[in-house]
């Protein structure tokens, strides 16, 4: 008995596969890049692998576990980001982190969620997945984030949960 085996690709596979805007043009390992602003630093960012990509819409992939650290103008950090992966694409001044994303700032308050996009050049970060944020007072549950990039100012666009607050006497 005979048995004949073939393999046919598609000439669109191959293409995509050897084209070279597929390929990275440098790549990293452990690498840390820093983001600076009229030469103050503003992020830190740590990846286990880092490539860089050309083409129209150059871009840079951090994967491998990503820590995205965030600074004040006077140098001093004010939150931390950790990640899977992320997303860098220069010309937008935009990065996107995702899979178990969780933002802590200096007040010990801390976001988790899947995926959050940051706007570098206005310092705005968002989401429309569903996060929970611990704070002292609570954990509070929603869908969807705005927030200041040092994560002292938010608001979730669909919150859930309980949130307990301390009784304040009343003023006559």
């Amino acid at each position: 008995m005979l048995l004949l085996i073939s393999c046919r690709n598609e000439i669109s596979e191959i293409k995509a596969l050897t084209d070279p805007q597929n390929l990275p043009i440098q790549t990293n390992y452990e690498a840390e890049y820093h983001y600076t602003v009229r030469g103050e630093l503003r992020n830190r960012l740590k990846a286990g692998q880092i490539d860089q990509y050309g083409g129209e819409k150059p871009y840079v992939l951090a994967s491998k576990g990503i820590e995205l650290f965030i600074y004040d103008s006077i140098d001093s950090e004010t939150a931390h980001l950790t990640a899977q992966n992320g997303k860098y694409i220069e010309s937008e001044n935009l990065i996107i982190a995702w899979g178990k994303v969780v933002m802590t700032n200096k007040q010990g308050n801390k976001l988790e969620t899947e995926e959050i996009t940051f706007l570098q050049d206005s310092s705005f970060i968002f989401t429309d997945k569903y996060v929970t944020i611990t704070t002292a007072s609570g954990v509070i549950h929603g869908k969807g984030l705005e927030s200041n990039d040092s994560f002292t100012k938010y608001k979730i666009i669909q919150p859930t949960g309980d949130l307990y607050m301390k009784d304040e006497p009343q003023q006559p």
